[in-house]
């Protein structure tokens, strides 16, 4: 047992099962009497998300990685002879190829069972970044063994911690801390691509706030032809029951003007009948005097 077969076995596992593991091989090389290894493998770091997708990225997927690895090559071999157009064509082959490889870590971690958050698989976007740009951070990316993700900023080597034995895998002709802002062809190189990149990303930024503006501004336009129509077909409803209740208030008004006359008709009969009675009973009082 050695360190290099401890580190490839704890960095191939899902982080939850690293501690365990860890503690494990410790104390086998403990047993054995190895202390200065127990004490290597003891100082092991645990990776997070961002490394384990990127370690697992280069493990499981190392033929999807390479390309994207030598193009960043291909690219340090051209420094200071690449014309805009072929900067271009580097940037769009780049974007390709990051983006394939952060929707390869995203099914990867579905297929592990896991959650990633958008700041993870923009963790593992920089990473995979760094190791195009600064071949240390692609020695790093291919060995397997991050602890975090790595970083780019363009000047100087990627930051982020490689994991253990991070001399041993630094077997690039361009060491760690080369670069300078002295003005090296590899380092204007590297400014024209983040230059580049960073149009790129701003107006494909832009493109995605537009078409989500237009978008949004469909969906409302959409919603309100819905509710215009809801409300036409409401006023329209509305309209045709007040012309029903008006025709229903017009029959009302004329019966009610027609019951009326024949009440006042029923009360004139009534009027008449009772005087007519009164006249019968006077007559026959008057042809049977003296009864009572």
């Amino acid at each position: 047992m050695d360190l290099d077969a401890v580190a490839d076995e704890l960095y191939a596992l899902p982080p939850e099962q690293f501690t365990t593991a860890r503690t494990s091989r410790e104390k086998e090389a403990k047993a054995a009497g190895d202390k200065d290894l127990a004490a290597q493998i003891h100082a092991l770091v645990k990776p997070n998300q961002v490394a384990w997708l990127a370690n697992q990225l280069a493990r499981q997927h190392g033929d999807e990685v390479g390309p994207l690895l030598d193009l960043g090559a291909g690219l340090r071999d051209a420094a200071g002879s690449l014309t805009g157009d072929q900067l271009r064509d580097f940037t769009k082959q780049k974007r390709l190829l990051v983006s394939a490889l952060v929707g390869q870590g995203r099914r990867l971690a579905a297929a592990h069972g896991r959650k990633v958050s958008d700041l993870t698989m923009r963790g593992l976007e920089d990473t995979l970044n760094a190791g195009l740009a600064d071949p240390a951070a692609a020695a790093l990316l291919v060995a397997g063994r991050l602890t975090t993700g790595l970083q780019y900023s363009g000047f100087g080597p990627a930051t982020g911690d490689g994991g253990p034995n991070l001399a041993s895998v630094q077997t690039t002709d361009q060491p760690a801390g080369r670069y300078t802002r002295s003005g090296s062809k590899e380092q204007r190189l590297a400014e024209r691509v983040a230059s580049a990149d960073r149009d790129v990303e701003q107006a494909m930024a832009a493109v995605a706030e537009a078409g989500a503006a237009r978008a949004d501004a469909e969906a409302a336009a959409e919603r309100a032809a819905g509710t215009s129509q809801e409300i036409e077909g409401e006023v329209t409803r509305l309209r045709e029951a007040l012309e029903r209740a008006t025709t229903a208030q017009a029959e009302a008004d004329w019966e009610r003007r027609r019951t009326r006359k024949e009440l006042e008709s029923a009360e004139r009969a009534v009027t008449q009948a009772e005087r007519r009675i009164g006249e019968a009973k006077e007559r026959r009082a008057a042809l049977t005097p003296g009864e009572d």
